[in-house]
């Protein structure tokens, strides 16, 4: 009996104590509500006062720790640097698009600027296969070569090129070749009156003409060359005498009327550095020679030479191997481009250029461009 009493009663004050937390949760989930939810006098609205809001109101103000701090910079150093790789690689690109548009453009006129005057080669006039008879006082120098419309300079060397090059060629870069033409230039100027070979010629026209102006005067049957020493009108003279070249000789070898004038030039092709920049140079006469197309590394000439007069080359050779030049029917050109910024690439690219594979020191891009010129004086 007296442990059946003692069991009810440990039972009754379990319950009692359950009780006893039952209610001290409900009074403090009642003073939640009561903090939370503001009460109203008759007059009042939730809106007449700010000191009544729907959220409890925070008893502690916490600040932020170090460890927060430091963890929150971390993340912007790493966001930063992602955004800052992100800009890098995007200009490198960039920058290598760009070498590599100017490198293909400044090649492309690099060719584009050769072919025109390589296919004029020899060109005279109505007959460009007639002999010129020149009356220049050196019609046998480099300059006034005319009946030589052609010559290639294969470089055999740093400093050395064969056949040997000119003085009028200045600066050239070893390990490039270089090439020559000569042709009359422009559409002509129709000579309207010449009596015979001592006269003046009258023409239609003058305004590509200048005092000291080499020329030819040409028709269909033959072609003479000569200086001009004075210029009246539409009247030029040929006296023996004038600036150098001047003239040795003052009758023409014929009458011209009914023929044409026109300007006639020597034209040399050859790369030379400019600023440690390797470019593509031309010279036209006497005149300083110009820089024509930067970037432009290495040249290459090999010329199609016909031996059995069918207007197709049989071969291609270097200058210093042509049997004839006379022969040479057609031009191949390969030339080596470069960008003109360094440092866009990660690492130094391998190319191969007229045989030979080179590894350069710097990390530049290159490019092979080739082309076929046709010399169309020589298909007629």
């Amino acid at each position: 009996m007296k442990i059946e009493r003692l069991l009810r009663s440990a039972a009754r004050n379990k319950a009692h104590s359950a009780w006893h937390r039952r209610r001290k949760a409900n009074l403090n989930r009642a003073l939640l509500m009561s903090e939370a939810k503001p009460s109203y006098t008759m007059n009042q609205t939730p809106s007449d006062s700010a000191q009544y809001s729907c959220f409890p109101k925070s008893r502690h103000q916490f600040g932020i720790t170090l460890i927060e701090i430091m963890i929150a910079m971390l993340i912007g150093v790493f966001l930063t640097a992602g955004i800052l790789q992100v800009f890098l690689g995007s200009k490198q690109s960039y920058r290598m698009a760009e070498g590599q548009s100017r490198l293909q453009e400044n090649a492309r006129f690099a060719i584009d600027l050769m072919t025109q005057d390589i296919r004029m080669a020899g060109f005279r006039g109505c007959n460009s296969q007639s002999a010129i008879t020149s009356h220049l006082n050196t019609p046998t120098s480099f300059l006034y070569n005319f009946n030589t419309p052609l010559q290639g300079f294969e470089s055999t060397s740093a400093s050395a090129w064969s056949p040997a090059i000119d003085a009028a060629i200045t600066s050239p870069l070893g390990g490039s070749d270089v090439i020559t033409i000569r042709k009359a230039e422009g559409q002509g100027n129709v000579i309207t009156a010449h009596a015979n070979g001592a006269a003046d010629l009258t023409l239609a026209n003058t305004t590509d003409l200048a005092v000291d102006t080499v020329v030819v005067a040409s028709d269909c049957t033959a072609t003479d060359a000569f200086q001009i020493t004075a210029i009246a009108g539409n009247i030029i003279s040929h006296a023996a005498t004038g600036a150098a070249p001047g003239n040795a000789t003052q009758p023409l070898s014929k009458s011209y009327a009914d023929g044409q004038v026109y300007p006639i030039n020597t034209i040399s092709y050859y790369v030379r550095t400019n600023n440690n920049q390797p470019s593509l140079y031309r010279r036209i006469g006497a005149n300083t020679a110009q820089e024509l197309v930067e970037g432009i590394e290495q040249m290459q000439i090999r010329y199609g030479e016909d031996t059995d007069a069918d207007g197709t080359a049989n071969y291609y050779a270097p200058a210093n191997s042509v049997v004839n030049m006379a022969n040479v029917v057609s031009i191949r050109i390969s030339l080596l481009a470069r960008t003109i910024d360094d440092n866009l690439t990660s690492q130094a690219q391998s190319y191969t250029y007229n045989g030979a594979t080179t590894t350069p020191a710097d990390r530049r891009i290159r490019r092979v461009f080739n082309a076929t010129i046709a010399v169309r004086n020589r298909l007629l």
